[in-house]
């Protein structure tokens, strides 16, 4: 792996695969050194400024007037693959990138959630894709803002999710920063959005031709304000979970966004282009699963739980478990034997290491669980089912995250402007 030496993480005790996340070179530090560029104060334990100092970009971005800033997100463009395919971002890394760690678990609702407040999970609240939300006692998908047996999400039905943060929106009471947002269109102004805007604020879009198309016109529309303008792209995520990080066409999909992303900039007026900053990002990585790595918990074990868990839920390869009173160590124990060395059991006492100070407390384990199973290295778990969604064409889940290996937690940082993003 290309960044082990150059980005080198704590490995978890007894393990080769699994390592603690980096809560100093984090990405829940990219927003709030982004806004610097506004003329935002924040103390220097949430931004990147002293790591990005030594970079010669940042160097020029801060000695110009910035007045759009474009916030581009690729999810689950990890580290490893950033170097391996891209063939225009990566040009000038040296000179205006950064390794960071991705925050726990690795997976997108929380990613996201600490990329758009610039806060890390156990201050935003978000800790998991499908966690618990003792507002309404049941576990909820994050991303599609419903519960197990919905069929409708929870704020068309009168629920306000919003009460379920535990952080205010960073820019969304400032009227000197114009806020916009472009994301595919069947997932704009939906879900997750609920929880990440205080209005909404999406447009989607139909392509990435459409989506750069888009992001010219609205960088080129005149505005007494600033922007942030945010780009959600989810096709690199969508094609991993497929086809695997190793493959062809996930380098295909790398190079395709780049290529079009990069053909818009030339095109921007030259006098938007010389006030704009772009930042380049991934959420998390993704980790390549193995058939003989597979642990299925059958309908046989899931009567046997009946009895130690009030309910469960789960962030990829992250399942977070919720014991019966009295029976956490019973938990602990069955979950340990069931699962071997292809991952750990973790409790409380160890949340503050995934997480930061503060997460052992009693609202972060009421939302996440008393018990985490963290799998390890191309290691997967269902359960009730075999797992193999497409065993005709094999295009089912062959890749995924949320875990604490290498490809998940590592990921790549961009800041440049558009002239040195372009070498011109």
């Amino acid at each position: 792996m290309l960044f082990e030496e150059s980005f080198p993480l704590k490995p978890i005790q007894g393990r080769t695969d699994l390592f603690y996340p980096d809560l100093d070179l984090n990405i829940s530090k990219i927003l709030p050194t982004a806004l610097t560029l506004f003329g935002r104060k924040y103390p220097k334990n949430k931004v990147l400024i002293d790591h990005l100092s030594k970079k010669e970009a940042w160097r020029k971005l801060q000695e110009k007037e910035i007045s759009n800033i474009l916030f581009i997100v690729l999810d689950a463009l990890g580290i490893d693959q950033f170097l391996n395919y891209s063939n225009l971002m990566k040009k000038n890394f040296d000179s205006n990138g950064l390794t960071l760690s991705s925050v726990f678990p690795t997976i997108t609702s929380t990613c996201i959630a600490s990329l758009r407040f610039g806060e890390m999970p156990i201050n935003h609240g978000i800790v998991g894709q499908k966690i618990r939300f003792a507002e309404i006692d049941t576990v909820v998908d994050t991303l599609t803002l419903r519960t197990k047996n919905s069929i409708t999400d929870l704020p068309s039905i009168g629920i306000n999710v919003k009460n379920w943060l535990w952080c205010d929106f960073p820019i969304a009471n400032d009227p000197s920063i114009s806020h916009v947002g472009l994301i595919d269109a069947h997932i704009a102004n939906s879900g997750l959005s609920h929880l990440l805007y205080k209005k909404p604020i999406s447009m989607g879009y139909s392509s990435y031709v459409d989506c750069f198309a888009a992001a010219q016109r609205i960088l080129e529309t005149s505005t007494s304000a600033r922007r942030l303008l945010d780009i959600y792209i989810g096709s690199i995520d969508a094609i991993s979970h497929r086809y695997t990080t190793n493959s062809q066409v996930f380098r295909d999909e790398v190079e395709n966004v780049e290529q079009l992303l990069f053909k818009m900039l030339e095109r921007l007026d030259s006098k938007i282009a010389s006030k704009t900053a772009v930042i380049i990002m991934a959420d998390h990585g993704q980790e390549n699963l193995i058939e003989d790595q597979k642990v299925v918990v059958s309908s046989e074990d899931e009567e046997e739980l009946y009895d130690l868990l009030k309910t469960r839920g789960r962030s990829g390869r992250v399942i977070h478990l919720y014991s019966q009173d009295g029976k956490h160590d019973e938990v602990v124990d069955w979950f340990s034997e069931k699962i071997g060395n292809k991952g750990i059991v973790v409790t409380p006492k160890e949340y503050p290491k995934l997480m930061g100070k503060g997460a052992d407390s009693l609202e972060v384990i009421e939302r996440i669980g008393d018990v985490q199973i963290i799998l390890g290295e191309n290691a997967s778990i269902f359960f009730g089912h075999s797992g193999d969604f497409d065993q005709v064409y094999n295009l089912g889940l062959n890749a995924t995250h949320g875990s604490l290996g290498r490809d998940e937690l590592v990921v790549p940082l961009i800041i440049s402007s558009v002239d040195d993003l372009l070498d011109k």
